[in-house]
């Protein structure tokens, strides 16, 4: 077994430094402050500044604190500095501000036998300020809001900006008293309210969770300890000769605060950064900490001006960004020189998000592919994490390996993970009695999740399989209800068969669930927790073998397997945090804390190694890092930059204007944002070693930013930027397609350069480049008729209509092509149904015939079906209304839904008729229902095929006694077509036309089409539109891929 060192980011630090690092790190004032642009080795300077004070004996490794702006960021330095050394250290050499306040507080609380500090959540904090605002509206006390926040007061969003304003006032050592007296001095009465929530917040953690700090609480209180604890302070500097903090720009208020406490009287600050840099100042990051003096500090400042990333053109780009930025500090290191000569920056406009993905995937292949850039040194940088979803889709449809993120996004909305919170919050729910069943549409996400994994046509016919037992058993219950009440009960689900497998799964891990979930009269038996309940609910489902095996198998289906296991570890880590964090809470307090959770939560559990992948990230997980391409995407009007004033609510930024004295108002403050915007996007230009390209769209609804024209200056003549055209995707199948366009190319020599590479191709057995492969080559695969000369062709009433209008239709409907049927014609088959069994019984056995059957529709109670039930109490109004019309006029009925057969040579034509009629003579009338929305002119009516049909089967016998002479036929209306001129539409007894063979003519040439072998399309817009069969069809772009 070998032992090797791992390799780090500071590892690969160079030994020499150039003359402004190396006086940086040579320094030894109190203050040392270090300036430099991206690129210029400020991180290389922090290890450095480190490693050459323990080098020359000035202190020893444990006396040394090297200070990170994120815990990746610490772990780095960590790293690099360890591999500097040779010797052990008893504390972490690298921590970040909040891990230094924390252990600050904890030796104080050993020292003092007291409980361990601990950390609340911004989960914990949200579920404590609920708690209380619901507690007011239930009580009718709690603060005097402003009116027109009393629709906001229960919403998650409100908490946020209470929770945000509560934290800025904490971070500026505001107490509740002043953020009262603040509100009053400048008009703002919801800082008034918000002061007795805080008072309330304070109380009740103080109570319920005894030494639990806030995150932003946890700096001040530190600081707090050391400015009124002498003792305390000389304890903690003793153990201190130097800090040097990296990436200062990053410094919230309470860190500087801890940080002028804490250093000072023999021990040295080093703040390293670039006030062009902040990230976090969404978290209250502020760059004035890094630039503005610190009263009475012997400071140094030094200038880092030599680059070591950037190459010339990304570096001139970049300069001209930071003109855009507050140039605080005097801006002095944005003079630093570029690394070397080269680099590209390119600025391009798609004409749509789906384009604009793809073009980025095409860029990533092209670059890796073609130039041999790996794919860990690619990188994507959006705005939010909104856009990162549709991007990860396209990139991994498109070959481009991208890195799991399951622990960078919230737990809740990794796929693998939400299906089991919500049979947590199902579980949940059910124990505490809160509802009796689960809704359809909870069960449908659930089975079609990746823990179930049933289709739509699986999830079809386990729907079919729990009506037909409903109607067998005389019930009138829809599937839905039908879905939510049997998943509770999966012994019933064992006798229904193999198609109802996915929902028995279902079903046996909810029971598992719940019978873990045991309550008794004060809350949650002992033992309950989320974990314990997930653990079940997990071992229940079954997949985790599956899962592994696919993990373990490679390729893309591997990948995905890879980040659902790495998910699914994250949330039972995260299970475990919260109930060794509240040990007393139940799972219903961890579904709370998972719901408040807007950005992923820290978490050490185990994950797959991300593998040789593009990264996939935001600014501000950026920052830090570099990579040898950077594709900044979705660079739009409106988004980047986002221009919206932060804390706008409850006024969070303008009370950190009035603690700071900062005017910041109106226009100030729009600046200030707008300032925050180009650093993000500033750190998102610096990250690429040697290529920068810079994507938008442009739509009728998303335009370019400005940062475009920025990044790439247009001419001043004026002209728009044309939008790029997505190449041939940089795989098998795009050089397929690329190849086979050259062929139709006027240069010979071009086609024969193509031929020879398709011939290439298709001998390895690439798809698509064998022309006998083609479509468009390919002969028929079968030139007979689809009938014999001399054998029978089935011909119906309708089907003579529709093969007049089109036959291919009438082929490919005929083959299968139909579809499901549609609500509006279950409706109208309903309508039908009662008709025939009913007969002439009235308008009131009608409607309650109807009002019985119809919930064998399922149908979703809602307005829709309301509406739906009315248009059939219509029809059937309508349809007894024609009864009596019938009779006035002489008719009586005969028969309904009689069936008829006739030969007329090889045609057989059949089916059956919805009513048929006799008048006094004896002569017979057929009565077509029509439920539809369209109804035939009157010259259409002459030549109406199917009922001109009906009358042939008439003449020809086909209803034995009932006679052989017509009267004629007839469509009587029930849907929307009916007017009160069209109500029956008849057509004149075949016998009295000029042409008394026509039809029969008709349905003889209707039977020999339907036996040809060609069939022929023939559109027409109004019957196209609806046609169900439309993308098979030739005719049209959707169906002439096969041309």
């Amino acid at each position: 077994m070998h032992l090797r060192r791992p390799v780090t980011k500071g590892a690969g630090a160079p030994l020499r430094h150039d003359e402004e690092q190396a006086l940086a790190i040579a320094s030894r004032a109190d203050l040392v402050r270090v300036l430099g642009a991206p690129g210029t080795g400020k991180s290389t300077v922090a290890v450095a500044a480190v490693l050459d004070r323990v080098r020359r004996g000035e202190c020893r490794p444990d006396e040394v604190l090297l200070v990170a702006a994120t815990r990746l960021a610490a772990a780095e330095a960590r790293d690099a500095v360890t591999a500097g050394l040779t010797g052990a250290t008893t504390e972490p050499m690298a921590r970040t501000m909040q891990s230094l306040g924390f252990a600050v507080l904890r030796q104080q609380a050993a020292l003092l036998g007291q409980p361990a500090p601990r950390l609340l959540s911004g989960a914990d904090q949200d579920l404590v300020l609920g708690d209380l605002l619901a507690g007011h509206r239930e009580s009718g006390g709690g603060p005097a809001w402003p009116d027109d926040l009393a629709e906001a007061l229960p919403t998650r969003g409100f908490r946020e900006e209470l929770r945000d304003l509560l934290m800025r006032a904490i971070e500026h050592g505001v107490s509740p008293d002043d953020l009262a007296t603040l509100g009053r001095e400048h008009g703002r009465p919801e800082w008034v309210a918000a002061a007795q929530v805080a008072r309330e917040y304070d109380e009740v953690t103080a109570l319920s969770r005894p030494g639990a700090f806030d995150p932003a609480w946890v700096l001040a209180a530190a600081a707090e300890l050391l400015e009124d604890d002498p003792e305390a302070r000389d304890r903690v500097r003793s153990g201190l000769r130097v800090v040097v903090v990296d990436d200062a720009h990053e410094l919230t208020a309470p860190a500087a605060r801890l940080l002028r406490v804490l250093t000072g009287s023999g021990v040295d600050l080093v703040l390293v950064g670039d006030p062009d840099a902040t990230v976090q100042g969404f978290r209250g990051a502020d760059p004035h900490h890094l630039v503005d003096p610190w009263p009475g500090r012997d400071e140094e400042t030094h200038v880092l001006t030599r680059g070591h990333r950037l190459p010339a053109t990304v570096h001139a780009a970049a300069a001209r960004v930071t003109p855009k930025i507050a140039a605080l500090g005097g801006g002095a290191q944005r003079g630093a020189a570029p690394a070397a000569d080269g680099g590209v920056v390119e600025a391009h406009v798609l004409h749509s998000s789906a384009q604009e993905a793809a073009f980025v995937a095409h860029e990533l292949r092209a670059a890796h592919l073609l130039g041999g850039v790996p794919w860990r040194q690619l990188a994507v940088v959006v705005r939010g994490s909104a856009r990162q979803a549709t991007l990860r889709r396209v990139l991994a449809a498109r070959g481009v390996p991208v890195q799991g993120d399951a622990h960078r996004v919230p737990v809740r909305d990794e796929p693998a993970a939400r299906p089991l919170l919500q049979l947590l919050t199902a579980v949940v729910d059910l124990a505490r009695g809160r509802i009796d069943g689960l809704e359809a549409p909870d069960v449908l996400d659930l089975l079609t999740s990746p823990v179930i994994g049933a289709d739509t046509v699986a999830v079809r016919r386990l729907r079919r399989v729990l009506r037909h037992e409903e109607l067998a058993a005389g019930g009138a219950r829809t599937s839905d209800e039908l879905l939510g009440e049997v998943v509770l009960d999966p012994e019933r689900l064992a006798h229904l068969g193999d198609d109802v497998g996915p929902l028995r799964r279902l079903a046996v891990a909810l029971a598992a669930g719940r019978a873990v979930a045991t309550t008794t009269e004060t809350g949650w038996a002992p033992g309950v927790s989320a974990e314990s309940v997930l653990w079940e609910l997990w071992r229940a489902l079954g997949v985790a073998d599956a899962w592994r095996s696919t993990a373990l198998a490679g390729g893309a289906a591997g990948v995905r397997a890879d980040r659902s296991l790495d998910a699914v570890v994250a949330l039972f880590d995260a299970a475990a945090a919260h109930q060794d964090a509240l040990p007393a809470s139940g799972p219903d307090a961890f579904l709370d804390a998972v719901a408040g959770q807007a950005v992923a939560a820290d978490s050490l559990a185990a994950r797959s190694p991300d593998a040789d992948a593009v990264a996939l990230v935001t600014p501000q997980t950026a920052a830090g890092r570099e990579w040898h391409t950077v594709v900044v995407a979705g660079v739009q009007e409106g988004v980047w930059p986002d221009l919206r004033l932060r804390g706008s609510l409850l006024g969070s930024e303008r009370l950190v204007d009035v603690v700071t004295g900062r005017d910041r108002t109106g226009a100030g403050a729009a600046t200030a944002v707008r300032h925050d915007e180009t650093r993000l996007f500033h750190v998102a230009l610096t990250r690429a070693t040697e290529r920068v390209v810079v994507t938008a769209v442009a739509a009728e609804d998303e335009q370019p930013s400005v940062y475009l024209d920025v990044v790439d200056p247009r001419d001043d003549d004026g002209s728009r930027r044309e939008p790029t055209d997505v190449p041939a995707p940089l795989d098998l199948t795009g050089l397929v397609a690329v190849l086979r366009q050259r062929l139709a190319s006027t240069d010979s020599g071009v086609v024969a350069r193509a031929v020879a590479r398709l011939a290439h191709l298709a001998a390895a057995g690439v798809p698509g480049a064998a022309p006998s492969t083609w479509w468009a080559l390919r002969d028929l695969s079968d030139t007979r008729a689809l009938r014999g000369p001399d054998d029978p062709v089935r011909v119906s009433p309708s089907r003579v209509a529709l093969f007049g209008e089109c036959s291919l239709r009438w082929l490919l409907q005929s083959s299968g092509g139909d579809g499901p049927s549609s609500v509006s014609q279950e409706v109208g088959t309903l309508v039908h149904d009662i008709a025939h069994e009913l007969g002439d019984a009235g308008e009131p056995a009608f409607l309650a015939e109807l009002e019985r059957r119809w919930p064998e529709l399922g149908m979703a109670p809602g307005w829709v079906t309301d509406q739906k039930l009315e248009r059939a109490r219509q029809m059937v109004h309508w349809l007894a209304e024609y009864h009596q019309r019938a009779r006035a006029e002489g008719w009586r009925p005969v028969a309904t839904e009689a069936g008829f057969r006739v030969e007329l040579g090889r045609a057989v034509l059949g089916g059956s008729v919805d009513r048929l009629e006799a008048d006094e003579q004896g002569r017979l009338r057929v009565i077509d229902y029509k439920t539809g929305a369209s109804a035939p002119t009157a010259a259409e009516l002459v030549e109406h095929p199917q009922l001109g049909s009906y009358q042939v089967a008439i003449a020809e016998g086909g209803f034995g006694e009932h006679g052989r002479e017509g009267a004629g036929a007839a469509l009587v209306h029930l849907g929307r077509a009916r007017t009160s001129r069209n109500a029956v539409q008849e057509q004149q007894p075949i016998a009295d036309s000029d042409e008394p063979r026509h039809f029969h003519d008709l349905i003889t040439d209707t039977a020999d089409g339907m036996a040809a072998a060609t069939f022929v399309a023939r559109p027409e817009d109004n019957r196209c539109r609806i046609c169900p069969v439309r993308s098979s069809c030739p005719a049209h772009e959707e169906g002439g891929r096969l041309r």
